[in-house]
C-alpha cells in the first residue's frame, strides 16, 4: 500500500503504529500489502499528515516573523 508506505516513511513508524494502536510489526503488514489497510488506516494518515503539515507552516511563519523583525532592526543586513 504505497499510500500508507509514504505516510509511515513521512512520520516514522514507531510514532503511526501507536496512532492506529497497533504494533510496528503488524503496521509493516500493512504498509507492505500482506494485510489489508482499511479506509480508516488511510484516512488517520491523511489526517495525521496534514496536521503535521499545519504545524510546520505554522512554525516557519514564525521564524519568517523573527527574521523580518531582526532586518527591520537592521540586526541582520550586514550579513545579507
Amino acid at each position: 500500500m504505497m499510500g500508507l508506505d509514504t505516510a509511515v516513511g513521512l512520520m516514522g513508524k514507531g510514532r503511526r503504529a501507536d496512532e492506529l494502536c497497533i504494533t510496528v510489526r503488524a503496521l509493516n503488514y500493512k504498509s507492505s500489502g500482506e494485510r489489508g489497510a482499511s479506509d480508516a488506516d488511510i484516512r488517520s494518515a491523511a489526517a495525521a499528515r496534514e496536521g503535521r503539515g499545519e504545524r510546520l507552516l505554522a512554525h516557519a511563519r514564525r521564524l519568517r516573523a523573527v527574521l523580518a523583525r531582526l532586518f527591520e532592526h537592521d540586526c541582520l543586513k550586514e550579513a545579507a
